[in-house]
């Protein structure tokens, strides 16, 4: 009984160690940033700013508003700057049960939708957000004054950067499934046009009242979904090539 239970708690114990190496980095991370807190709000509401009217500003209605806004800037970005060492101390945790060809595929699935992640929500902020706020900002007018409410542009912005980073892993998904002969690429070829009515409602979900934008949305979100076909028919041609060979 001892013997089946020391595994066990060493695993717990070690477990519990990652989990508190993880929380103090986040807190750390956390004070850190939000000391810097004003420099990270001016970052993330750059695209709005630009795309006001002269004259307009943004507002908030509630008292505790403008602190709250402060503090989930303050916390999301010591989540994005402690995500490697989340990645890390989960890598360290499950590695040693993995076999050499296993560490190998995880490692790759680690770096890859890390750096894909990345990419989408560098994508949202600096593509996708701009284009919707300037063509949201030109409805303004004589009869229409802009004064976007500040709760509600953080939380445009987050989704924004959060949705496209998860829409940046789809072709690597994709790719694995192929790869691995859960689904084939053939299949996601025949399954074309049900994938783009939801990646169309996804546009309509963020956008739902302009036509234009939920277009202008859609067609990266379809490149997206085209390119993880294309990825997925070269790598099962390698594969069926080595299979020959």
């Amino acid at each position: 009984m001892t013997a089946n239970s020391l595994p066990v708690k060493a695993h717990l114990g070690e477990l519990r160690h990652r989990l508190i190496v993880c929380a103090i980095t986040l807190a750390v991370s956390f004070a850190c940033c939000y000391a810097v807190s004003e420099y990270l709000v001016d970052l993330l509401f750059l695209p709005v700013r630009q795309g006001l009217p002269q004259g307009s500003r943004m507002v908030f209605t509630a008292l505790t508003e403008g602190f709250m806004t402060y503090l989930k800037v303050s916390f999301w970005a010591s989540v994005v700057i402690t995500a490697p060492v989340f990645l890390y101390q989960l890598w360290k945790f499950i590695s040693p049960g993995l076999l050499p060809p296993e560490q190998r595929v995880m490692r790759i699935i680690i770096v890859t939708g890390t750096l894909l992640f990345a990419a989408g929500g560098i994508f949202g902020y600096w593509v996708i957000v701009p284009v919707v706020i300037s063509i949201m900002m030109g409805y303004a007018g004589d009869n229409l004054q802009a004064m976007p409410r500040l709760q509600n542009y953080l939380l445009f912005a987050l989704k924004s950067i959060f949705t496209f980073g998860l829409i940046f892993e789809i072709p690597f998904l994709m790719t694995m499934a192929g790869r691995s002969g859960i689904i084939s690429s053939g299949y996601f070829r025949k399954n074309r046009k049900f994938a783009y009515l939801a990646l169309y409602l996804l546009a309509v979900m963020m956008v739902p009242a302009d036509i234009f934008s939920q277009l202008l949305l859609f067609l990266p979100l379809a490149a997206v979904y085209e390119s993880g076909i294309l990825m997925g028919r070269i790598f099962e041609r390698g594969k069926s090539k080595k299979a020959e060979s």
